[in-house]
């Protein structure tokens, strides 16, 4: 996922932040991203497409839990647009 544009790799990114904070509610997020939660749904299956992991595994789940918190930490990522 870090390698995508800037601007779809952050959209994936607050939307993923988002389902986390919403307990993994897709409505919840879609209302604080004022999108609807298909919409939700859609970026979360791009983000399992991009990784190849799937968010119904609680593994997974921890795993990029950990990485989101590992991008609070982190410096700026740098503009990896093509």
């Amino acid at each position: 996922m870090l390698d995508l544009p800037q601007e779809e790799r952050a959209r994936l990114i607050e939307t993923l932040e988002r389902w986390f904070a919403a307990a993994g509610s897709a409505a919840e997020t879609g209302r604080h991203l004022y999108c609807h939660a298909n919409t939700v749904r859609y970026r979360l299956r791009r983000v399992e497409e991009l990784t190849g992991r799937s968010l119904q595994d609680p593994r997974t789940v921890a795993d990029f839990g950990a990485a989101l918190q590992a991008l609070r930490v982190l410096p700026v990522l740098p503009d990896r647009a093509p």
